[in-house]
Parts: C-alpha cells; sequence; structure tokens
C-alpha cells in the first residue's frame, strides 16, 4: 500500500519541503549510526507523534508494516545466526542463547538478535520518516524543490509525474483485480508459476491503461506548451520562513551531536 499528499494544516504541512527532506536525511542519518535498538525505538516514537499531529491515515502506514513484517522475521533469523560475536563491544551481548550445530556452529546470540531489531528497526524509521514527508508535502512542492536543485525541468517533472501516479496506479490495480474476482478468477493460488499465470489478467489492462494514461498526458502537455519556455514559473513559490531556518539549524545540530556520539561509540552493542 502506498501513500500520497493529504492536505492539512498542521504545523509540519505548513513546514517548506527542504526543511522536511533535511529533517527526513539527518534522522534516517541518525538511526544508522546508533546500533542499539532502544535508540532506534525511541526515534520511532518521535516520527510516530509527529505523524499523528498531522491528522494522517495511520492505517496506510501500518499496512506498509503489515506487508513488511515476513521480511523483519527473517532479517531477525538471519542475523541473530549469523552477525560475528567478535565485532560486538560488551560481553553480554556476545553470549550465546544456543547453536544449530554442535561445538557451537551456528550459534545465536544476543548481540546477534539485537542487531536484527535495529535493522527493522531502520527500515520502520525510514517509513516513518518518508511518510512524514509523502503525507505533509504536495507534488508542486516537490517539484519547485528539484528544480531549485538545478535539476532540469523535464527531468524534474518526470520524476514528479511518476510520484503522482504511483497511487494512482495502485488504485486501478487494486480495481481492475477486484473486477477479475468477480469475474471467478483467482489470485495466490496454486505453485509458483500458477501465480505468476493468475496475474496476467490484471497485467494486461494495466499496460493497456498505463498506454492509455501517458498517451493523454502528453496531448495535455503539448497543448499546454510543455518545453517551449526555458524558464517555467509556478502559481505559488516555497519560500523558507523564520521558523524553516530555525529548524534547520537546531537539525544542523543534532546532527553534529549524533556525529560526535557515534565518535564516541555510543549507542554500539
Amino acid at each position: 500500500m502506498l501513500i500520497e499528499y493529504y492536505p492539512q494544516g498542521s504545523f509540519i504541512h505548513r513546514l517548506d519541503v527542504r526543511t522536511k527532506i533535511l529533517g527526513f536525511f539527518v534522522i534516517t542519518a541518525a538511526s544508522f549510526c546508533f546500533e542499539n535498538p532502544l535508540i532506534n525505538f525511541l526515534i520511532i516514537i518521535l516520527l510516530w507523534f509527529m505523524l499523528s499531529s498531522m491528522n494522517s491515515p495511520m492505517s496506510k502506514v501500518y499496512g506498509i508494516i503489515k506487508s513488511l513484517l515476513p521480511i523483519f522475521l527473517i532479517m531477525l533469523i538471519i542475523t541473530g545466526f549469523t552477525y560475528p560475536a567478535s565485532k560486538f563491544g560488551y560481553e553480554e551481548n556476545k553470549r550465546i542463547i544456543f547453536s544449530l550445530l554442535p561445538n557451537n556452529g551456528m550459534p545465536l546470540t544476543t548481540g546477534g538478535l539485537y542487531y536484527g531489531l535495529t535493522l527493522v528497526l531502520r527500515i520502520f524509521v525510514m517509513v516513518f520518516a518518508s511518510s512524514i514527508i509523502t503525507f505533509s508535502t504536495s507534488i508542486e512542492d516537490i517539484l519547485q524543490f528539484l528544480k531549485k536543485i538545478k535539476m532540469p525541468h523535464q527531468l524534474a517533472f518526470v520524476i514528479a509525474t511518476g510520484i503522482r501516479f504511483i497511487p494512482t496506479m495502485q488504485a486501478k490495480s487494486e480495481m481492475i483485480r477486484e473486477a477479475q474476482m468477480a469475474r471467478g478468477a483467482e489470485f495466490g493460488k496454486g505453485g509458483i508459476v500458477k501465480k505468476i499465470k493468475s496475474y496476467i489478467p490484471v497485467l494486461i489492462p494495466m499496460i493497456v491503461d498505463s498506454i492509455r494514461m501517458s498517451d493523454n498526458l502528453a496531448i495535455a502537455m503539448l497543448n499546454r506548451g510543455f518545453g517551449s519556455m526555458k524558464n517555467t514559473t509556478n502559481l505559488t513559490e516555497i519560500k523558507m520562513k523564520s521558523i524553516d531556518y530555525l529548524i534547520c539549524v537546531i537539525t544542523l545540530v543534532l546532527l553534529m551531536i549524533v556525529l560526535y556520539a557515534k565518535s564516541k561509540n555510543i549507542g554500539a552493542l
């Protein structure tokens, strides 16, 4: 399940897109600097409060997390058994819970489970942080940001349009899937080959509909003179306010604190 822009009047919605993108990178960097799952859990709590303050449809975020649960379980198991105990700095993290093979072969260590949990929580952080941006930022603001960083307008338009049509195409795929199920189609049953073949009745209409949408978009762009002017204008320009500059400064200070803590081995296993 993918997410899209939801217009609200929250504090985060009113922030400039550059402020939010800077915050996203700093929060993501902080989650990767610390190996202790407790610190990443605290970051997730902070992001959860931010999402709640935006009146965001949390069910969409939970839907993404739910679809990733099998991957999370596999990550925990693989990391718990394969991460070398010699990389842990604390003796309690080198403790072996049990081994799959004789003579401590394939040991499941406490630190391995902790590190696997950290990897899972990092994905949580990225999902929550990216959801804050997509829920609170319109595609027009993203397009202007890409132009501000000197990206060619045509390339910026392609990227922004692609982001805009992802939720649309997913909604269409769900609609086609439900229509085919009403006609008696069955999905996800049988072996791997049969499962792949079962989605052909969805794939073909999706391809045809995508070509039709792209053709209509190309005609609309030509009618509006797309590409005829070197410099384009916008109805509303994105502008940094005083609160944006203040938050950017605070964010950069937090980044320096995180890097200092990383250099002192704080948050390591």
